[in-house]
């Protein structure tokens, strides 16, 4: 069929009329609205592709306040290294981000928030029997992957022929914990939930790791950074078997260790007192080798270690000597000597008059054996008779 010329054209004119009020009809759909802080946000990743962190955390937060649902878990991962857990969430608070995901809440450790159980973790024993045994609590995401990096190191340690066991973790939530996150200052945590635990716990020790700081040991209660090492481990738990610190002490604290006329565990105050040390510790003499420490000079007295080379109690990263392994197996021998951290809890109440509490505390300390529970116990008895 022919087809003139002039209709052609028109026919031509006609689809091509419709083709630009298609494309103009497109042009006027509404687009979809761009992502809350989706600027800031993608300006964040452009910032740590030119390897500039702070001014990436900055634009994150920004975005964060703006809504982006990415943001803050990347402004999480990128500020955990200056900033801890707790000071994360009350920044989220402060800018009222609600909710948080549960992989976000495990991070900060909120388990009251999380819809996840916390991972389950067993309990370890140890050949030798369990002469001590460790109660850990965990808070966040960071310090339950640290504590099994100890738990995977434990069996090569210098540590794992010791009769030494621990009990599963319990996670309390960092909120309730509130520990410090200061990094030149000791870690400080708050007691109340930790009392609670260990008033129930078959455990002398009590092991926290949680919050940013100095790592300590203080009667039964080893704390340590979420993010430690399975070294600084083992140098805070030799605090726990008596052993003092081969580095300057503080004077406040030189002037009670190093005026202490008991046997100590890797210290010797005087050199004269080489034989006594020795059979102390079931050791021969001509083992030891006395060689000068720091530890004492801030109060004017020179102490001694037993053996010549620089040990972890120096620098906790070095190896433990075989000399100071074979102390530890005798002082296990006598772990009632060792101080449970019930008889600190114990003390703490009864410096807030909870007796009741002093006396719950007290019993678990001298079920264990510890001479100064078992004593405090009589008196009390002997007080109240007497009243």
């Amino acid at each position: 069929m022919l087809i003139s010329i002039k209709l052609w054209c028109q026919i031509k004119k006609s689809r091509l009329a419709g083709f630009f009020l298609f494309s103009t009809l497109l042009g006027c759909q509404p687009q979809p609205a761009p992502e809350p802080g989706a600027l800031e946000f993608g300006r964040a990743k452009q910032s740590l592709q030119a390897g500039l962190p702070i001014k990436a955390a900055e634009q994150l937060a920004t975005a964060i306040r703006q809504g982006h649902p990415d943001a803050v878990t990347q402004w999480l991962e990128l500020t955990l290294p200056q900033r801890g857990p707790l000071q994360q969430y009350q920044q989220l608070q402060a800018w009222s981000v609600a909710p948080l995901t549960s992989a976000q809440a495990v991070r900060l450790g909120l388990w009251h928030d999380a819809t996840v159980m916390p991972p389950a973790l067993t309990a370890t024993s140890a050949p030798a029997g369990c002469k001590l045994t460790v109660q850990p609590v965990l808070s966040t995401a960071a310090s339950v992957a640290h504590w099994q990096r100890l738990q995977q190191d434990w069996p090569q340690s210098d540590f794992a022929p010791l009769p030494v066991c621990f009990l599963a973790p319990i996670f309390v939530d960092s909120r309730e914990l509130r520990c410090t996150e200061q990094p030149q200052q000791r870690i400080a945590c708050d007691a109340s939930r930790l009392s609670d635990i260990m008033l129930h716990s078959p455990a002398q020790i009590l092991l926290v790791a949680a919050g940013r700081g100095q790592a300590s040991f203080n009667n039964g209660w080893l704390q340590l950074p979420e993010l430690f090492s399975p070294a600084l481990f083992r140098h805070e738990f030799s605090h726990a078997l008596g052993f003092i610190d081969e580095y300057q002490l503080p004077e406040l604290t030189a002037s009670a260790e190093c005026a202490r006329t008991d046997i100590l565990a890797n210290l010797l105050l005087d050199p004269a007192d080489v034989g006594r040390y020795a059979r102390h510790w079931q050791l021969d003499v001509q083992d030891l080798q006395l060689t000068p420490v720091e530890t004492c000079r801030a109060a004017g007295i020179q102490a001694w270690r037993p053996v010549q080379s620089a040990s972890h109690m120096q620098h906790f990263e070095l190896a433990v000597p075989a000399l100071y392994q074979r102390v530890m197996q005798q002082q296990l021998r006598q772990a009632a000597t060792l101080m449970p951290v019930q008889y600190y809890f114990a003390y703490l109440a009864r410096q807030q008059q909870e007796m009741q509490r002093w006396q719950l505390l007290m019993g678990r300390a001298a079920a264990f054996g510890y001479p100064a529970a078992v004593a405090a116990l009589e008196a009390a008895g002997a007080s109240l008779t007497t009243r």
